[in-house]
């Protein structure tokens, strides 16, 4: 500033030297901190850590006041696909099987629920008492344990009936929905697995049984969906 007879002063200002102040007096001038806000572009992810996605629109350019836009959108994996069929005909009774197609790669860590939406039949060809049962499950394919609460009855049946005349044969079918919640640290597998058993106790029934599996068809088959981070 101009002083008395053309002096000129230079008044420096006094800045508080508590650690909360963000000014800095600097040999150039005062610094005072900017703030900028970005965020992540609509379609895409934040990461793994979290499924939430940030959109920030910042103000245009000269505007006054500079208002920022900043909205968050749940975006959590998810996906689909059609199971094959299973052929239990000759499978040991208990042995599990593994539905084809059914395998689901969860990528990141998380919380997820698994559903199967499951199909069943059995077929035998001899008359008298026949009780069966087709069961399904989601396990992990690395550690081979279940999923708690997915086990499903497709088929449990009781019959004493006589087979159809005209085709020797006598079919029962079934569905069920197979699912369970999984938590998980780093990207898993999941598969169904059916197994089948018997209890009339006759070699016959076991070796005349012709069970399948199948899933979406005519269901709609499998699905993942991550529930919570």
């Amino acid at each position: 500033m101009a002083g008395a007879c053309g002096r000129t002063y230079r008044i420096d200002p006094k800045l508080d030297p508590a650690a909360c102040n963000a000014l800095t007096q600097t040999a150039s001038g005062l610094l005072v901190p900017g703030t900028e806000v970005t965020g992540i572009a609509p379609g895409t992810a934040v990461g793994t850590e979290r499924s939430v996605d940030v959109d920030v629109t910042p103000p245009a350019a000269g505007a006054c006041p500079e208002t920022w836009q900043v909205g968050a959108r749940l975006t959590p994996v998810f996906g689909s696909r059609i199971a094959g069929m299973a052929d239990l005909r000759t499978s040991a009774i208990g042995q599990q099987v593994v539905l084809p197609n059914s395998q689901v790669l969860l990528p990141e860590p998380g919380v997820y629920r698994l559903t199967a939406h499951l199909f069943a039949i059995a077929t035998w060809n001899f008359n008298g008492r026949h009780i069966a049962s087709i069961t399904a499950l989601w396990v992990n394919t690395t550690t081979n344990a279940f999923v708690p609460g997915s086990p499903r009855w497709v088929i449990l049946h009781d019959e004493p009936g006589t087979v159809n005349p005209a085709t020797g044969l006598k079919s029962i079918g079934g569905n069920a929905v197979c699912e369970g919640f999984v938590s998980i640290t780093a990207p898993t597998t999941y598969e169904i697995r059916g197994l089948r058993a018997t209890a009339d106790g006759g070699t016959q029934a076991n070796a005349n049984l012709q069970h399948y599996l199948a899933g979406g068809i005519p269901q709609l088959g499998i699905m993942w969906q991550k529930v919570s981070d």
